[in-house]
């Protein structure tokens, strides 16, 4: 019910809002463009993204959105998009699926990156969508149907999105299918030609990127293949993303183009697999999990595993199991952040704030710009009471990343009970960068009512209301309709 509610809200906050079209386009100008323009893209994505955070759909993990984001910037560096910035989220789910929003905003779910055995198959996923964005496919569906509203169009095809998320592929086609009054015959024919093109236009990404385009077929081949023997819907990109033996023997012809490339996975790629693997089990079937892999061999990387069972240990707060795993986990990999970021967690987990620290310094000694680490150091001396260290890590932070709802919650928490005007002010940032903006209204209010005399801080704070005000009574619509 949840889930509906979301899809109903999103649509309605959708056709609630004008949509700027571009009626003064010469006739051989981009049809895309003529039928749904990129800032229209951009803010109804934006307001996807929103909608499934405040359903608690979206992944906020540091080390998770950082890799996601790493592979998918290499793959989107190829694409000629202006004033579109690409973002990589993980979805908080285990069916397989991974999809494209307008704007650049793409998301993948964790059953889809488990289900990859290589970082070529996952960076052959994220090309694909990054190819959907990129060709600007649902601008074009509007355009190739102009008969049907554009308002309810767009509406259907990001409720569909949503819908998919939750690995219910037949319910976001028939979300489609059913909004736009489309035969489900001819949305699929048009649908596969779209997947055709990502798929041509994603292998390129791949290959400018690095990787082996031939990953990206035998990913899609395997699902298909395993597909067949269950009508599960933990199989839900093969019904959102058609797959046929035409498809695949395309793809694979058209790699032949490409030269093979032997790429090692990363060992971002492999610990993040492992992390993502905990979250779908109880901690005591995680340990029996690690423990059989390891006793039988079956793993891409003995490495990750002893890292996968150091945070199942973790979770059961079996401290001496963890750091023993993590040690062995360490004598078989690289030198890694997320390795330092585990150890930093077990420390915390005993309240060592001491050691937490010093794991902590030491990551940062070796990877001096990994944002996770600088979070994790921060939230120690947050979390330990040691403000002033907190002051001090806080204050570069924010210079370097003024839109970061994260470091601004950070904020707050370091002046809750001890300095209303900066605590509210901070939190009014945070929703204000998650563009909810009734909720940054209110608090930018309780800020200017607070005592203090920072008369920057203040006029920050003033000017804040009234750019928020017009749009939080927009927001304010879009939620009675």
């Amino acid at each position: 019910m949840m889930k509906r509610r979301l899809l109903c809200a999103l649509l309605a906050s959708i056709l609630a809002q004008p949509l700027s079209v571009r009626a003064d386009l010469p006739d051989l100008g981009e049809v895309s463009d003529a039928s749904l323009s990129l800032s229209d893209e951009s803010r109804i994505g934006r307001n996807a993204l929103r909608a499934m955070r405040e359903a608690g759909d979206v992944l906020d993990d540091p080390e998770i959105n950082s890799y996601l984001n790493d592979i998918g910037g290499k793959l989107s560096a190829s694409v000629s998009l202006q004033g579109v910035r690409f973002t990589y989220f993980c979805v908080a789910d285990t069916g397989i699926n991974a999809f494209a929003m307008p704007g650049g905003y793409v998301g993948v779910n964790i059953g889809l990156i488990l289900a990859t055995q290589s970082e070529g198959e996952l960076a052959g996923v994220l090309g694909h969508e990054t190819a959907h964005v990129a060709q600007r496919h649902i601008a074009r569906m509007q355009a190739a149907n102009s008969a049907t509203s554009p308002l309810l169009l767009l509406g259907t095809i990001v409720a569909a999105a949503l819908a998919a998320k939750a690995g219910s592929g037949e319910g976001a086609m028939g979300a489609v299918s059913a909004g736009m009054g489309l035969s489900i015959s001819r949305q699929l024919a048009f649908s596969r030609d779209f997947e055709r093109e990502a798929d041509r236009i994603g292998m390129q990404y791949m290959s400018n990127a690095g990787y082996d385009v031939r990953n990206m077929a035998s990913f899609f081949q395997r699902l298909e293949q395993a597909s067949r023997y269950t009508d599960s819907a933990a199989y839900a990109f093969l019904r959102t993303h058609p797959v046929t033996v035409e498809r695949i023997s395309e793809a694979q012809n058209r790699a032949l183009d490409y030269p093979v490339k032997m790429r090692a996975d990363s060992t971002d790629y492999l610990l993040v697999r492992e992390k993502l693997r905990n979250l779908t089990m109880t901690p005591e079937e995680a340990v029996a999990y690690y423990n059989s892999t390891l006793s039988r061999g079956l793993y891409l990387s003995e490495g990750a595993n002893w890292y996968g069972l150091a945070r199942a240990k973790l979770q059961q707060h079996d401290r001496a199991g963890a750091r023993e795993a993590l040690a062995k986990a360490r004598a078989k990999l690289p030198n890694n952040p997320m390795l330092y970021g585990l150890e930093v967690e077990i420390a915390r987990d005993g309240s060592d704030w001491a050691g937490a620290a010093k794991a902590a310094r030491a990551g940062l000694e070796a990877f001096p710009r990994n944002a996770a680490l600088q979070l994790a150091q921060l939230d120690v001396a947050l979390d330990s009471g040691d403000r002033k260290t907190a002051q001090a890590l806080l204050r570069p932070l924010l210079d370097s990343k003024r839109d970061d709802p994260a470091l601004y919650r950070r904020e707050a928490k370091l002046y809750a009970d001890k300095d209303p005007l900066r605590y509210h002010a901070a939190l009014g940032n945070a929703f204000y960068y998650e563009q909810r903006y009734n909720a940054a209204m209110e608090q930018y209010q309780l800020a200017s009512k607070a005592k203090g005399d920072d008369f920057y801080l203040r006029s920050m704070v003033d000017a804040r209301l009234r750019e928020v005000a017009p749009l939080a009574k927009e927001e304010r619509k879009a939620d009675r309709n």
